[in-house]
């Protein structure tokens, strides 16, 4: 019998079933599978120590996998696009609903290191925070989801570094790289990247864009300069909106359609929730190019963005996202490329689709069962209770 613990059958398949080993070395299958069996363990902070009490490796071993050794980890971020958007592109075509990308961002913070510290985290810098609402330490990190109807798969994982493009840049160049769609499909995305290059990319692409924006944006009703928010104040009463129910909420909604700046023509939506009808701080804007989407569609539409926010909390509360301690910046971008694989497993690699949450709960509870047969079998074959710890513990 093996001194060794066999690795997980679902998560070996899982690897097999994207041809990986053709790629791979042995070794580098090895080290893949134990990152992966140690994510999903109930518990992981993204530390090496972590991956390395599961495995048969020390710590150093797998610090020169992740950091250093000569493998190619780009080969795995295309087989997540092309697997990803394969599986949401079969299902709109199935069931007749629009396609979605998502596009967003989050940042990881960290302590800001002192001027004495000999090795500091690298490309670590200050970035905004929405969520915080201020700068913070740490990487800043992008994004792209593909979803249709309930089903939602990560697509893109991106490192930010404001050197090299920005963040528009980034999001240009990904949409310019999407497929083709076959039905109707969308890119969706935040105030920030509501601009008429990203829209522009979309059209290129064949993809509408549905997004929020800021009230301070122009528009042209009657030929009219003004901006969002003193258009609301000033000319919208009672009698100019709609009351439009979404998800069992509802909005008051004033429609335009016509130009922006940058914008030739779509429709902009000003929305109000209805107990706070003309309240300036509950104003909130919306854009889409699919001028012939009714009012209350494009709102549950952009609704669905809110799948890529879910992303990022679930990767930082069972994936130890944002909790990682590798200094090397090479380590980082193939942990997060190996976090994005996990959740390809855990959504798409089981036989049967499942949220993220339950793959994972699911995959947690078969590791531990083949972790219990393995000692199982042990006892079997009168293995010394010294050499059974000396592997389980």
């Amino acid at each position: 019998m093996k001194n060794i613990i066999p690795p997980n059958t679902l998560i070996s398949n899982f690897i097999k079933s994207k041809n990986l080993s053709k790629i791979y070395t042995p070794i580098v299958i090895k080290h893949i599978i134990a990152f992966l069996t140690a994510m999903v363990i109930k518990g992981f902070k993204a530390k090496l120590t972590d991956v390395a009490e599961i495995s048969n490796c020390h710590r150093t071993t797998l610090g020169h996998f992740i950091s250093k050794s000569n493998w190619d980890e780009e080969h795995i971020k295309t087989v997540i696009k092309n697997e990803s958007y394969q599986y949401i592109k079969t299902h709109s075509e199935n069931s007749g609903e629009p396609l979605f990308v998502s596009i967003d961002d989050t940042v990881n913070c960290k302590t800001l290191p002192s001027s004495q510290a000999l090795n500091p985290i690298q490309e670590a810098a200050f970035h905004h925070s929405h969520l915080l609402k201020k700068r913070v330490w740490g990487h800043q990190v992008m994004a792209m989801m593909v979803s249709c109807g309930d089903v939602a798969l990560n697509y893109d994982i991106h490192r930010y570094n404001k050197k090299e493009q920005t963040k528009i840049e980034y999001a240009v160049e990904q949409i310019g790289l999407l497929p083709i769609p076959q039905n109707k499909a969308y890119v969706m995305a935040d105030s920030w990247y509501t601009n008429g290059k990203i829209i522009d990319a979309c059209f290129s692409s064949g993809y509408y864009y549905i997004g929020s924006m800021k009230t301070n944006r122009i528009i042209y009703p009657q030929g009219f300069r003004i901006s969002i928010a003193e258009f609301a104040d000033k000319y919208i009463e009672q009698n100019d909106v709609d009351l439009v129910t979404v998800n069992e909420h509802e909005y008051y909604v004033y429609r335009y359609e016509g130009k922006l700046n940058g914008i030739d023509n779509a429709v902009v939506l000003l929305s109000w929730p209805k107990d706070s009808f003309k309240n300036p701080k509950t104003l909130r804007a919306f854009i889409c190019t699919d001028t012939e989407l009714e009012t209350a569609t494009i709102l549950e539409y952009h609704g669905k963005r809110w799948c890529i926010e879910t992303f990022f909390g679930q990767q930082k509360s069972n994936l130890g996202f944002g909790k990682y301690q590798i200094r090397s910046i090479r380590g980082i971008d193939r942990l997060w490329t190996l976090m994005s694989l996990c959740h390809l497993l855990c959504t798409t690699g089981l036989g049967v689709f499942m949220p993220f949450g339950d793959g994972l709960r699911f995959l947690r509870k078969k590791v531990k069962e083949e972790h219990i047969s393995f000692i199982y079998q042990c006892a079997q074959k009168s293995v010394p209770i010294e050499d059974i710890h000396a592997l389980c513990i």
